[in-house]
């Protein structure tokens, strides 16, 4: 398993559509058809995702994240970097968490809107593609604090997720 996997999965979660194509996912994520596709492949053997749907196993993919994401892909706060905020310092854990704002953690883009420490990744272009994307900016900020918190973060930041993968499958039923 790769991070760019994970940044696969919750980019088909944000979409809430099982109406995409590779190339439009490549190109929202800055990926190549060719990554999305090995990426999804992966997520297949470990049955994160369901090929005839076309969508991400919402029930295996929390497990994963609340339980798993911190062991296979951990974060530690890095040095000052100008990004985009991430975990508790972005929506929707920054209404539940204090913090000081000149500790409130980034994802690093150039021209991010706040500076604080760097939370790396998932994947290199993951950053450019939460800002393109809110729904997206969320998911990937809860897992950032999954990867990177304390327990009480973890413990909301898992709560928030399952509420924010329920409201996007949600969303997926009334469009149908």
């Amino acid at each position: 398993m790769k991070g760019q996997d994970i940044l696969v999965l919750l980019k088909l979660a944000a979409r809430g559509s099982q109406d995409w194509k590779y190339a439009d996912l490549a190109n929202e994520l800055e990926m190549s058809a060719s990554e999305v596709h090995a990426a999804l492949k992966r997520c297949l053997s470990s049955g994160l995702y369901n090929p005839n749907s076309r969508r991400e196993n919402r029930a295996s993919l929390l497990e994963f994240l609340t339980h798993g994401v911190r062991y296979v892909f951990p974060a530690q706060p890095g040095p000052i970097r100008t990004g985009l905020p991430t975990s508790y310092a972005a929506e929707p854990l920054s209404r539940r968490i204090q913090f000081d704002p000149h500790e409130a953690p980034v994802m690093p883009l150039l021209q991010g809107p706040c500076r604080g420490p760097e939370i790396v990744p998932l994947y290199p272009s993951a950053p450019a593609a939460a800002k393109k994307d809110e729904g997206l900016h969320r998911l990937l900020a809860l897992v950032d604090a999954l990867r990177s918190g304390r327990a009480r973060e973890r413990k909301i930041a898992g709560e928030l997720l399952s509420l924010e993968l329920e409201k996007l499958g949600s969303h997926e039923q009334i469009s149908r």
